[in-house]
């Protein structure tokens, strides 16, 4: 999956209310050890989060960022206006395997590794710590994405001064217990409890209850009745993840393009035929794609494929969870009529 190690990223304080752990921004026992760690005092409020980052991009606020394997541009709706908050830094620079529609917006692009060309460690959505090996070696000027962050902070005065990636996975394991089980270290004949059950108290359990409250379907989800028609929403397909895949010739002969996916009764009312060409349209645009019928699809919807997804961004509806700051972007209410 292309996507294997959102939970990993939490985990190293990537979201802009952790810390590293994760742990609460005011947990004090975290903050004192994580400060003792790293030798520095820990900011005191939040980080900002994606919505706010471009919002401040736009308004001038923002004068540069470092997007490290992102692509807003590319998988944000066009509401997020995205493209146009980007274009008002300073300076952009883009950390990237590809030239993707966001890194042909930067200044600078610094080549990365992939996965098959460093170390390191997925973590899934379970919690279950697996270690990546590298296979090949880095191709061309790519470098690993550890390698790349310390050079810079050497040249912003602040060097990290890692010398290989064992010694971040050390660091990480004096933090988080999981990541203890890992590699060549000698594993401890038992387990200790008391490690875990701290880790759960004190920092994952401590507010698990509003961790996984449940928001407001919102405008995402309701979209505009006025428009009829069908929910149209953009999901995953099996033989594709992310925007990876999609340069993987073999996936590409399986599935090769979008679609929409209508549900045979849907497709029926509005007489249309598998292999039909159809204009899907709402009061933010339209667009045009083939149709495929879908038993599994229910009625009322409309399913298009995420990976293949450039032109119906358009059409999503956006709105911001207000407790997380999360956009949400996979639905919106819109016509389709036979061409």
């Amino acid at each position: 999956a292309e996507e294997n190690n959102d939970q990993g990223a939490v985990e190293m304080g990537t979201v802009a209310e952790f810390l590293p752990g994760p742990s609460d921004l005011n947990n004090r026992p975290a903050r004192d050890r994580i400060a003792g760690l790293w030798k520095e005092e820990l900011p005191q409020g939040a980080g900002r989060t994606l919505m706010e980052m471009l919002e401040e991009a736009r308004a001038g606020k923002l004068k540069s960022m470092l997007i490290i394997g992102e692509n807003p541009v590319g998988s944000l709706p066009t509401a997020a206006r995205a493209r146009e908050a980007l274009e008002q830094l300073d300076f952009l620079v883009c950390q990237e395997l590809f030239l993707t529609e966001t890194a042909a917006l930067a200044d600078v692009v610094l080549p990365a590794c992939s996965y098959a060309e460093k170390d390191g460690t997925v973590t899934n959505t379970e919690g279950h710590v697996q270690q990546v090996r590298q296979a090949i070696e880095p191709i061309g000027e790519s470098r690993p994405d550890w390698e790349i962050l310390s050079a810079l902070s050497v040249l912003m005065g602040y060097p990290l001064e890692y010398g290989e990636s064992r010694e971040i996975l050390k660091e990480i394991r004096s933090l988080i217990p999981g990541y203890g089980l890992l590699g060549p270290t000698p594993t401890p004949p038992r387990l200790d409890q008391t490690v875990v059950d701290r880790y759960l108290r004190e920092d994952y359990a401590e507010d698990l209850a509003s961790r996984y409250a449940l928001a407001d379907e919102g405008q995402a989800a309701r979209g505009s009745k006025k428009e009829g028609g069908f929910t149209l929403v953009v999901g995953q397909t099996l033989f594709h993840s992310g925007k990876l895949s999609t340069r993987a010739k073999g996936l590409l002969q399986i599935q090769a393009a979008g679609f929409l996916g209508l549900n045979p009764a849907n497709a029926q009312q509005i007489r249309v035929a598998d292999g039909d060409r159809v204009r899907i349209s709402n009061e933010q645009g339209e667009m045009t794609t083939t149709v495929k019928l879908l038993d599994r699809v229910p009625e009322g919807l409309a399913l298009f494929p995420e990976h293949f997804a450039e032109d119906a961004r358009r059409l999503l509806h956006l709105s911001t969870d207000p407790q997380t700051g999360v956009p949400c972007y996979r639905t919106a209410q819109v016509k389709v009529e036979r061409i």
